[in-house]
């Protein structure tokens, strides 16, 4: 039934996005031409190296997850495969925070940390705060981020409701969040309105996933709807917010990419 369900939801997508061609916003228009559709660089090549290198590693490793209360073993190269960020999304991930250029970042869901490599890589000044309820998949990423020559992430593990305030109180200011860990409408709401008050008009938040499930694709249709966010863009894969005062009436573009 699910994936009748995302298939139906990508259908959609497709006949309801636009590209840049009818675009009137020249925020938007400019993103989608820095973003959507700028240049691999060399870091995103390194990256997609290495992952390579992961699609051939059979370890098996013991992933616990906080969301479904769940426990099992799983090979790292499967989950470089088919849970870390797929490569045109990191791809995004490192054009986004190449032009924006945030320095305090939060991510929830660190896995073996691919989406982080992204970003870190993007602006080496940043500093990262990657959240993660595995203690095995921390490991692996702390691993995977030394072979990556990267040093600006810190990685903290435990359950979200535990260690989510004390992150934000540690970055203190929030200029980008990617919401990438329990999956379910309820925690997705419960970690945006904890992030909510932190962010100002150059805030950025990033969902995964929202086409995941019934229960995303609700909770990204409330999160549009808030009243602090005057712009938000949809490019199936992630459902990005924007805080910008300027901005007179909210707008919600589906963004071909």
């Amino acid at each position: 039934m699910i994936f009748f369900y995302r298939l139906f939801q990508f259908i959609k997508y497709q006949l309801n996005s636009s590209t840049k061609y009818y675009l009137h916003s020249p925020f938007v228009y400019q993103f989608y031409l820095n973003v959507l559709e700028g240049a691999a660089e060399k870091e995103t090549s390194q990256i997609n190296l290495w992952r390579a290198k992961l699609r051939k590693d059979v370890r098996e490793i013991e992933v616990e997850d906080f969301g479904t209360v769940k426990s099992a073993k799983r090979k790292i190269a499967d989950l470089e495969k088919n849970v870390a960020v797929k490569e045109k999304y990191g791809l995004l991930l490192f054009r986004l925070v190449k032009y924006f250029h945030p320095k305090n970042i939060l991510e929830l869901g660190t896995n073996i940390g691919i989406s982080s490599s992204y970003m870190a890589r993007a602006n080496p000044s940043a500093k990262i705060i990657s959240l993660e309820g595995s203690e095995n998949l921390i490991e692996e990423a702390k691993k995977n981020h030394v072979s990556l020559n990267i040093s600006n992430t810190e990685f903290v593990c435990g359950n979200f409701d535990e260690t989510l305030p004390t992150s934000i109180q540690e970055l203190l200011a929030i200029d980008l969040v990617l919401f990438d860990g329990n999956h379910t409408k309820d925690a997705t709401l419960k970690y945006f309105e904890l992030c909510l008050p932190h962010a100002d008009e150059n805030s950025i938040f990033i969902f995964d996933d929202i086409y995941y499930s019934v229960e995303m694709t609700q909770a990204w249709s409330v999160i549009k709807q808030h009243s602090q966010i005057t712009l938000t863009l949809d490019v199936y894969q992630f459902g990005i917010c924007f805080f910008r005062k300027e901005k007179l009436a909210k707008e919600n573009f589906v963004l071909r990419y």
